[in-house]
């Protein structure tokens, strides 16, 4: 068997050749607005018997103290009953619970999207003004909706709060951290779990091996803080890196499929690189990651991520002229800020077999740009993520697009970026080689402030094009 590392070169040289690859996730689909089916009811709801155990059943799990939406509590009857109107309204238009894929998408685990009959009922007791019903009738759910439970083998964490740097609205840090094992083990699940909730705008876990130790003592501490600056990945110049884990806002926590894991070796060297988002004010950060751990001498399946960029032009929108609108003046910027090339948004389009021509008609209130990738060999895809910032109005990643055989992989018709999760498949699917991934992304311009052209940018206010698929290893 290959070593997992040297197959991932084998298929980023194919994909730099033009030969291609995919990306990665964790959930499930179901419904937009459009998809929603009429149901009529022939009964009043009350909260006890029909509302609390939807509540109970897709709420509770998230809506508790101490977890992601632990600042709204679901755990007093009184309150949900009062806010019978809110809650009406966040499920009825599918903001709540969070679930962006529409239908269209492979079917996912996990999926937190309530049916049609679930919404009907709460949309009939809010029109009935919150009937109250008999205590005694409420039967709770046989089987809730779960958040996974990893098992913190190891926790990455700094001894001491790390300060982002100041006078920048962005800071990339990366940290190290060495694995707690004495013999090589698997990688099966990690929990992200953010301190200063409101500066930390995503985190990403590599993986590499010890012959990258000599540049990480180097770049460690040169500025004379913890970590080194890391725009545009690591910044390590190695061919043994891999993406083993994302946090996005939104994030729950990450068991990787039953029987798979990444291979973790003792000699090994974790790089988390946080995106600190210091619009607001630079606050100590001491985020921490628990990692769960198999034993190496089980029988699993090596896990392997691959990641897809397109191309990000978005003009700015109808009736706002100025520098700012030029193309040149963005690219120039995004360089300067986080040590990008000039040369990347064109590098970009030139992968893609693209010029900026083909973008003439994309406006600021409808911009859209897209990538092909053409799979080099048989491969199994257990998992699918998309990643754009706060412009992202649409997400789609399509298997042999305009084919008989085409296949949509995750379709986001609504992207919240507060709300982005790993997504993984029900079924595996199994792509062949010559087959086609297309990513698409489209973004509305008219939700910034400060509307300007957009390219591709590490900042919270610029935006990606980005996907992971993962993989099972060949």
């Amino acid at each position: 068997m290959l070593k997992l590392r040297y197959l991932v070169l084998i298929m980023l040289i194919a994909v730099a050749s033009g030969m291609v690859l995919l990306a990665h996730g964790d959930d499930d689909p179901e419904g937009d607005e459009a998809d929603t089916i009429e149901v009529v009811l022939d009964f009043i709801p009350t909260y006890y018997e029909h509302v609390k155990p939807i509540i109970v059943d897709n709420c509770i799990t998230c809506h508790t103290e101490g977890q992601i939406a632990g600042d709204i509590a679901f755990t007093d009857d009184a309150f949900l009953i009062e806010s019978y109107e809110d809650i009406a309204s966040a499920t009825g238009t599918r903001y709540m619970p969070p679930w962006m894929p529409a239908q269209e998408s492979l079917p996912m685990e996990h999926n937190r999207s309530l049916s049609d009959y679930e919404i009907a009922v709460i949309q009939a007791w809010a029109e009935a003004q919150a009937p109250v019903g008999d205590e005694a009738d409420y039967v709770a759910p046989e089987e809730s909706y779960d958040l996974a439970e990893i098992q913190a083998d190891q926790i990455l964490m700094l001894d001491e709060a790390y300060v982002p740097e100041e006078n920048v609205d962005d800071d990339y840090r990366c940290f190290t951290f060495s694995p707690d094992i004495d013999a090589p083990v698997y990688l099966t699940g990690y929990e992200f779990l953010p301190d200063m909730t409101e500066q930390v705008h995503h985190g990403i876990i590599y993986l590499t091996d010890s012959s990258a130790s000599g540049q990480i003592e180097r770049r460690n501490y040169e500025d004379g803080r913890i970590g080194w600056s890391c725009y545009s990945g690591t910044g390590i110049n190695t061919n043994d890196e891999e993406f083993v884990g994302t946090w996005t806002p939104g994030t729950l926590p990450v068991l990787y499929p039953e029987g798979t894991g990444y291979w973790i070796e003792p000699d090994d060297i974790f790089i988390v690189q946080i995106h600190y988002n210091l619009l607001i004010d630079s606050q100590p950060d001491q985020t921490s990651i628990h990692l769960q751990y198999a034993d190496g001498n089980n029988d699993f399946q090596r896990l392997l991520t691959l990641e897809l960029q397109a191309p990000v032009e978005i003009p700015c929108p109808t009736g706002v002229t100025g520098e700012q609108c030029d193309r040149d003046v963005a690219i120039q910027r995004a360089a300067e800020l986080y040590n990008e090339s000039v040369r990347r948004p064109d590098a970009l389009l030139r992968f893609c077999g693209q010029t900026i021509a083909d973008y003439a008609d994309n406006t600021g209130e409808n911009a859209t740009t897209y990538c092909d990738f053409d799979v080099p060999t048989e491969l199994t895809v257990l998992g699918v993520f998309g990643h754009m910032h706060e412009l992202g109005a649409q997400f789609h990643l399509e298997l042999n697009p305009d084919t008989d055989d085409s296949v949509m992989m995750l379709d986001i018709p609504f992207w919240d970026f507060h709300w982005q999760d790993r997504y993984q498949l029900i079924d595996p699917l199994i792509v062949q080689r010559g087959d086609t991934v297309r990513m698409t992304c489209t973004w509305d311009n008219t939700l910034s402030e400060n509307p300007r052209y957009v390219v591709w940018g590490e900042g919270t206010e610029d935006e990606m094009c980005f996907a992971t698929i993962m993989l099972l290893e060949p």
